[in-house]
């Protein structure tokens, strides 16, 4: 017997119908030759059965479309039709169940040797461990400390899997390791230090969505802390730059399966509810159509770790010149603090362009946000069927101020705008004050769901649309 899984927009262009049919098949049974008259016997037998048919006719089945932004994995949403064997049943024997819970998968992976025997080792690092709690007295001291001890400790291979490879013994011994060998060290420490700690299973953003329970389901594990009072902290310690509740963007894949030191297991939620914030201040000043500023920047949350990991292994000249590139501008001066502490990125950069402003029939045009203006919407397509995957609520807000250069005043400015979702998912506030020799520009976007449905996409379209083409309105400077 077989169970139809379905993924993607496939299913209703299969139509269904039943067939019955009878099988005839023939066997022996041998009799024991070391008895008198042991003789082979031959039975023949039927079988009838029903036959359950799909059958998929469609042509011009529409392609996925591929340069589409925020896609997690479009193979999450590409038709198909996955068939799991539910049961057999043979002549002569009782039936068989093969379909499994994600329960019954967790409590499989949590009995193998290579998951839960190798959270339950723990001499071999019992030292260090009480070396690493020393000063160490509540649950976040705790959790910390040992988090930053692996993170420092051991180095990621690469490897993917939810069950060791060399064993936890070598990988700490050798300080390298698999992700299961880092994440099941990780959560054995956490537990002798008496915290409720419990490995979570993970699909990742790769390995796609699994339609079914199955082992092959998960690729990936890593760790968590429940704390007395309810809150919980999801650790991977394979990433330097990951901190607690701040995974790996390949780890954020819908839902991770917690498995209990009883075997048990619970879905839990892995998308972040914490926002990711740019903060961006810019102050300029235009002298003979040549502006020059100081822009500060911060950043925490994924755009921080996004940051690290794509700026800290190159020189801060990379940095700089690619920062040149994407914003047309010169920078004389660049300095960047926090790259390697939890605390949010802080950026400042002196610069000067002759670029930032139009200058036409003696009229100054400048765009209010300047260099960070959006000036297309990412969201092209008429209709989409699979979700905006953003991966984490974000904001991004930005303050210009701008000095009105001597022999001008201000013609005309954008109007003031506040717009929302439904739901509160997310909102665009823009905002334009004046005075005699200054203009301030406050703009404040903020999207607060990670994951839209398809069904929210033309909402999601025409909020972009609307907040690009605010973005697109000049201030206009004349002559005194």
């Amino acid at each position: 017997m077989f169970k139809v899984n379905y993924k993607g927009y496939l299913q209703s262009y299969f139509t269904n119908s039943y067939k019955n049919r009878r099988i005839s098949y023939s066997y022996r049974t041998n009799g024991d030759p070391t008895k008198a008259g042991g003789v082979t016997t031959r039975y023949d037998e039927k079988v009838d059965l029903k036959e359950n048919l799909f059958i998929l006719k469609k042509e011009s089945v529409p392609a996925l479309i591929t340069s589409e932004k925020y896609v997690s994995n479009l193979n999450n949403y590409r038709r198909a039709a996955k068939f799991e064997m539910t049961m057999t049943k043979f002549p002569n024997s009782a039936p068989r169940y093969n379909a499994t819970s994600w329960e019954d998968v967790s409590k499989r992976i949590f009995k193998s040797s290579g998951f839960g025997g190798e959270i339950a080792k723990t001499n071999y690092y019992k030292n260090d461990l009480a070396q690493v709690l020393a000063n160490s007295n509540s649950e976040i001291e705790k959790t910390f400390g040992i988090y930053n001890f692996v993170k420092s400790k051991m180095k990621w291979n690469q490897g993917y899997g939810i069950f060791v490879s060399d064993g936890v013994r070598k990988a700490y011994k050798n300080g390298l390791g698999n992700v299961a060998e880092i994440n099941l060290m990780l959560t054995s420490m956490l537990r002798s230090a008496g915290l409720n700690a419990n490995p979570v299973l993970i699909s990742t953003r790769s390995h796609g969505v699994p339609m079914f329970p199955t082992i092959d389901g998960f690729n990936y594990v890593i760790s968590s802390v429940v704390f007395k009072d309810g809150s919980y902290a999801l650790l991977d310690a394979t990433e330097p730059y990951s901190l607690p509740n701040l995974l790996p963007p390949r780890t954020i894949n819908w839902n991770g399966r917690m498995v209990k030191s009883d075997g048990t297991s619970v879905s839990i939620d892995l998308v972040p509810k914490k926002h990711s914030s740019e903060d961006n201040m810019i102050s300029i000043k235009i002298s003979d159509d040549v502006v020059t500023g100081l822009m500060r920047t911060k950043l925490t949350n994924y755009k921080a770790y996004a940051f690290r990991v794509n700026n800290n292994h190159v020189k801060d000249e990379s940095t700089q010149a690619k920062l040149e590139e994407k914003y047309n501008i010169e920078i004389d001066n660049f300095r960047i603090t926090n790259k390697t502490s939890s605390k949010p990125i802080s950026r400042m950069i002196k610069f000067s362009s002759e670029d930032l402003i139009e200058t036409i029939g003696g009229k100054l045009y400048i765009q209010p946000l300047l260099f960070l203006t959006e000036t297309s919407n990412p969201f092209k397509s008429e209709k989409r069927n699979f979700p905006v995957d953003f991966v984490t609520p974000w904001q991004e807000k930005n303050t210009i101020s701008i000095d009105i250069p001597a022999g001008y005043k201000v013609e005309s400015v954008p109007e003031t705008m506040a717009i929302s979702m439904a739901e509160n998912y997310g909102t665009f506030k823009f905002q334009v004050l004046q005075s005699p020799k200054k203009i301030k520009i406050l703009a404040i976007a903020q999207i607060n769901k990670a994951v839209f449905t398809p069904e929210f996409y033309p909402e999601l379209k025409e909020f972009y649309n609307r907040m690009v083409k605010k973005q697109s309105e000049k201030i206009v400077l004349v002559k005194e």
